[in-house]
């Protein structure tokens, strides 16, 4: 589903844009570009997955994790099968048992390595 996957594609960067602009490295016009993009990205996002993504966030916890080798990355609980057969259809995305955080299965789509980067230039 489209729409599973842009939430997740939007939570990982909306972390990674938070850690950046966090950084004393970066200059004031990238800071703003960054909170601007925060705020367009999570406007975009379901009241109910921001949500429960903030709180855990907040906590200092993960709001979404991979599963990496059938467990949760962010707290290695087991995640059982039939879970991992249902986040690999259609890409969804679940809620792990041990932390709650939101689950997903890795995709390369996922992992952009440049996209920052291409932003910030």
């Amino acid at each position: 589903m489209k729409q599973t996957e842009d939430i997740i594609l939007k939570l990982l960067r909306i972390r990674q844009a938070v850690k950046l602009s966090e950084s004393p490295l970066m200059s004031e016009e990238k800071v703003q570009i960054l909170r601007d993009f925060i705020i367009n990205n999570r406007r975009q996002i379901p009241s109910f997955a921001l949500a429960h993504f903030d709180r855990l966030e907040a906590a200092g916890k993960q709001g979404l994790a991979k599963v990496e080798g059938g467990r949760c990355a962010a707290c290695g609980a087991e995640v059982p099968q039939e879970e991992i057969e249902y986040l690999l259809e259609n890409k969804n995305i679940g809620v792990c048992d041990g932390c709650y955080a939101f689950i997903y299965m890795p995709d390369p789509k996922f992992d952009d390595p440049n996209f920052f980067e291409t932003l910030l230039s």
